[in-house]
């Protein structure tokens, strides 16, 4: 071999030996090389991260907003951050207390599912059953432990320089979800609603409330409680979602009465995607359970109208929607099918206001 061949040896030998036990996406990001060149490779999966593979996996910062006591706040980040990897910013940190890093979205999201809601929520087995559970607070477990009340969990993003990037949020909710999540993607009714730390058998005053959902942003759905005031005539209930509300990059806890959400899951539709429609099961008085019907019509507009029908002992009564051409089909109980026309004359019809909701209100759900 000549020297000139041997040269050309080691200028390719060498890169090559450097890299030994790095991973195949290290090695791309340093430049091509004849070794890549050569082997055949499979076809990357599809990215699991909202924005372009974590933009090279420059990852994201998980970051807390809290209140208390500067020893509370210190003790709640220490514990939110005992396993997360550390990586300080290289600029202006992001905002928030900066408490770990992640490379994967779908971690920062089991972050925050293990210190939203303690004990964790479950989705109940039976939708149609009356759940008067305990309902924990949104992160009672940092103030019970410190002392310190979370406002918001914050995901920021990295750059591989650690240096800040805005994160370019899907509009499918389910690509940021960890495997075996079972969060339920959703959509905010109104335009802007309360998020409040507690439910109650009626919704309280705005003012009380801890934070605001914004439709604007993403909205998960972990589980659902319901809150009831004994009456001789029965029970009056109000059910309430158990949810996580993202606006940006910030992520809060809390609950929302249920005639505000619609979960993407429960929509049925005819032979196309419009018009659509979902029964949302709010509330139960005077004997009657109560149900929202939402329809999106042809023309993008969406539409309301409440139906009642004889409660149960447990709760619901069996309820079917189908939706055939412009029209919706419910049975609720025992009652004959109704017909209802998935157009803005189904918000003209005589109805029942929801428990609890404010005539000024903007429903959608996009």
């Amino acid at each position: 071999m000549g020297p000139r061949a041997l040269g050309l040896l080691l200028l390719v030998a060498i890169p090559l030996a450097a890299c030994e036990g790095e991973p195949l996406r290290a090695t791309a990001r340093s430049g091509p090389s004849l070794a890549l060149a050569q082997t055949p490779q499979e076809p990357p999966p599809p990215p699991s991260a909202p924005d372009d593979e974590a933009t090279a996996r420059g990852g994201y910062w998980l970051g807390v907003d809290l209140v208390g006591p500067a020893a509370a706040q210190q003790a709640a980040a220490a514990e939110l951050g005992q396993d997360l990897t550390q990586q300080d910013p290289a600029e202006q940190p992001p905002p928030g207390i900066v408490v770990g890093h992640e490379a994967l979205v779908e971690d920062a999201v089991r972050w925050i599912d293990a210190f939203a809601f303690e004990p964790h929520p479950e989705l109940p087995t039976d939708p149609l059953a009356l759940r008067r559970v305990p309902a924990p607070a949104p992160a009672g477990g940092l103030w019970q432990r410190h002392g310190a009340i979370l406002v918001a969990f914050v995901i920021s993003g990295a750059t591989p320089q650690l240096r800040p990037r805005a994160i370019d949020w899907p509009l499918d909710q389910l690509a940021i979800l960890p495997p075996g999540s079972t969060w339920l993607p959703a959509a905010l009714v109104p335009e802007r609603a309360p998020l409040f730390a507690a439910p109650a058998p009626a919704v309280p005053p705005a003012a009380e409330a801890h934070a605001f959902a914004h439709r604007r942003g993403g909205l998960f759905v972990l589980g659902w409680v319901d809150r009831c005031i004994d009456e001789p005539a029965g029970p009056r209930c109000l059910r309430w979602a158990q949810v996580v509300a993202r606006d940006g990059d910030r992520f809060t806890p809390g609950y929302l009465p249920m005639f505000q959400v619609a979960r993407r899951s429960t929509w049925v539709r005819g032979e196309g995607p419009l018009p659509r429609a979902q029964l949302v099961a709010t509330g139960i008085a005077d004997g009657q359970a109560q149900w929202v019907l939402l329809a999106r019509a042809e023309d993008n507009q969406l539409h309301r109208h409440t139906l009642r029908a004889p409660a149960t002992a447990d709760g619901w009564p069996p309820s079917t929607l189908r939706v055939e051409g412009h029209e919706a089909i419910v049975t609720l109980g025992e009652q004959p099918p109704q017909r209802l026309p998935l157009d803005a004359s189904l918000d003209a019809r005589p109805r029942e206001r929801p428990q609890g909701e404010t005539e000024d209100e903007e429903h959608d759900d996009q």
